[in-house]
């Protein structure tokens, strides 16, 4: 848990350094460019993330079975309508008057709840080994808020909540089943990570709202199907 309490840390400092700089430095012409990058910068990084482990057929027909089912599941479960329920929550809390509160949340919480770091870091945490990749997280999330906070403000630091519990019920859970956690089933980790990446940079842009939030349980269904499939072809 390490890890993760040091990756909060970054946030909560990195999105106090933003508001500063957003009150006193960033223009609207210079947040819109800023934002514009993170879009950018966030697909490329999705797209990095889903051709960094080779797909077979059958991985590929997982990936596509865990997208669809658990999409189907964020969106019973209504995950992204939610999420953006916590984020006015915390907005009223705040008593914050800012329009773009429940997006700097929302996005952020995304942005850094779904990267490959955030999930394979917390396993090796969980797991016993170094915390070396949340470390490095902690780094571009820390930097990644600045930007964040500087265009959409004071709800990026309430990010911190839902990494907290996400991040640490990762490392909680991989104590319990480190043993099945093999590099193919990371690989897949990584790349279904990637394409929710790519969705959140494709919603950034405003090329289309799709719903990430919806998409991210995804990531649990794609584990215990790959490591079914990893069982079965190693017995035939």
């Amino acid at each position: 848990m390490l890890g993760t309490i040091i990756n909060c840390v970054a946030v909560i400092l990195g999105t106090l350094i933003g508001i500063t700089i957003g009150k006193t430095i960033f223009t609207d012409e210079m947040k819109h460019i800023t934002i514009t990058s993170i879009g950018l910068l966030t697909m490329l990084l999705g797209v990095e993330m889903f051709i960094s482990y080779n797909l077979s057929n059958v991985e590929f027909l997982i990936l596509l079975f865990s997208l669809v089912l658990g999409g189907m599941i964020g969106t019973w479960v209504k995950i992204e309508q939610n999420v953006e329920k916590l984020g006015e929550w915390f907005k009223n809390k705040a008593k914050s008057s800012e329009s773009t509160f429940v997006e700097g949340f929302v996005v952020a919480s995304i942005i850094f709840e779904t990267g490959p770091m955030a999930i394979l870091g917390s396993i090796k945490d969980g797991i016993g080994e170094e915390i070396d990749l949340l470390l490095i997280k902690s780094g571009l999330d820390g930097i990644m808020s600045i930007a964040l906070s500087a265009s959409l403000g004071i709800g990026v630091i309430f990010s911190v909540v839902p990494i907290l519990l996400y991040q640490g019920s990762i490392t909680l859970l991989s104590a319990l089943i480190g043993a099945q956690l093999n590099e193919p089933v990371q690989g897949m980790i990584t790349v279904i990570g990637g394409v929710l990446i790519l969705g959140l940079g494709i919603r950034i842009l405003e090329i289309k709202d799709i719903p990430v939030g919806d998409l991210t349980p995804s990531i649990l269904i794609i584990l215990p199907f790959t490591i079914l499939v990893e069982t079965i072809q190693a017995v035939l």
